[in-house]
């Protein structure tokens, strides 16, 4: 906060330097106390982002993949024969959960239909597309960030 006091400043005097010390100092104080901010919980946040670009970049490798299997559906060398599946994702927040819901409808072939607490319901464009979701490699990604943000070792 202090940083961002002198960015907007423009200059260093003393006078800035020590309003700027004393107003970070009071909102840091105000955070903490009465809006609950924990400096730890924003510590495993940042820790998170090299896994939040893994997983965008595991994300886009499954798009590709799920493109390149619905092709056939999509040129008419098979038909579809559509199956919804129900599961269990194993995911405690419901933040996780959606990012798991988003990304699974992200990838062609497949559809989140309803997000019921951790019990997803997909529609899948085939039987084979259906294989996996439970324990699919967003699910892992997602568990392990789940261990990050509340603080266990992985």
């Amino acid at each position: 906060m202090f940083i961002f006091w002198i960015i907007l400043s423009g200059k260093i005097t003393l006078e800035i330097a020590l309003f700027g010390l004393a107003s970070s100092a009071a909102v840091w104080l105000f955070l903490c106390r009465f809006l609950g901010w924990d400096p730890r919980r924003e510590l495993r946040f940042y820790r998170l982002v090299p896994h939040m670009l893994a997983y965008g970049a595991v994300l886009a490798v499954e798009i590709i993949k799920s493109n390149l299997a619905v092709l056939p559906y999509t040129v008419g060398a098979r038909r579809p024969d559509g199956v919804t599946v129900e599961f269990d994702s194993q995911l405690t927040s419901p933040t996780a959960n959606a990012v798991l819901a988003n990304s699974i409808t992200m990838t062609p072939g497949t559809i989140t239909v309803s997000v019921d607490g951790g019990r997803l319901t997909v529609h899948c464009l085939a039987p084979a597309f259906a294989d996996g979701l439970s324990d699919s490699v967003f699910v892992r990604r997602l568990l392990k960030m789940e261990k990050i943000l509340k603080g266990e070792k992985s």
